[in-house]
């Protein structure tokens, strides 16, 4: 089970956030709505018990940023790095990950729901707990990943890539998985429906004749 984001019954409203940010790399307690930090850069961000919503970090470069009980809702990460960061208990509602850059990065009890996640990169990262619901994670990539517990559901999949990232377990039966890219050895044990199968009976160079 994934534990959800632990975060006070009353936080302080945060207002401008990029004049906040020019001198301080950490926001505790806070919450805050309607606003934008566009091409800003810093290292090592740390937002925790925390609420977002309706914010926008297109083109940021934020890497080694430190997310801890935190909540976004409808917030903007396009074309965002965010390579080797920590997310733990961390909900993204509504978000849009378009491009961005998500590789070696830990992920622990993490929901994405009801996100746009076109083209994102989760290379060389690790999943403890996470899940994805309602999704489009269409051409994103997933390469190299250890994946505990993590699950999709109702996600488009399509053109994916699962290079060198065991696929043991994971249920993919509600996911679009058209296109998917991965190896033989990492479709062992995955969960599918009879039809999604064909799919899988083609990329290993089967062919079946009635």
């Amino acid at each position: 089970m994934i534990s959800q984001p632990k975060i006070s019954e009353s936080l302080d409203i945060l207002y401008r956030l990029y004049d906040f940010l020019e001198f301080n790399d950490s926001i505790k307690g806070c919450q805050i709505h309607d606003d934008i930090l566009k091409n800003f850069t810093l290292d090592e961000l740390i937002i925790s018990n925390s609420k977002l919503k309706n914010v926008t970090f297109e083109g940021s470069t934020l890497p080694k940023a430190y997310f801890n009980d935190a909540i976004f809702e409808n917030c903007d990460f396009t074309s965002v790095n965010f390579e080797k960061s920590t997310l733990k208990r961390v909900k993204f509602i509504d978000c849009k990950f378009a491009g961005t850059m998500l590789n070696n990065t830990y992920f622990e009890n993490v929901t994405f729901d009801n996100c746009f996640i076109f083209g994102a990169i989760f290379n060389d990262s690790s999943f403890s707990n996470i899940a994805f619901k309602n999704s489009n994670l269409k051409e994103s990539s997933f390469s190299n990943l250890v994946l505990k517990n993590t699950d999709f559901e109702y996600c488009n999949l399509c053109e994916t890539n699962f290079t060198n990232t065991s696929l043991s377990g994971i249920d993919l039966r509600t996911c679009d998985i058209s296109g998917i890219i991965t190896y033989a050895n990492d479709i062992r044990g995955v969960i599918l429906t009879r039809d999604q199968s064909l799919a899988f009976i083609k990329l290993l160079g089967i062919t079946i004749i009635d």
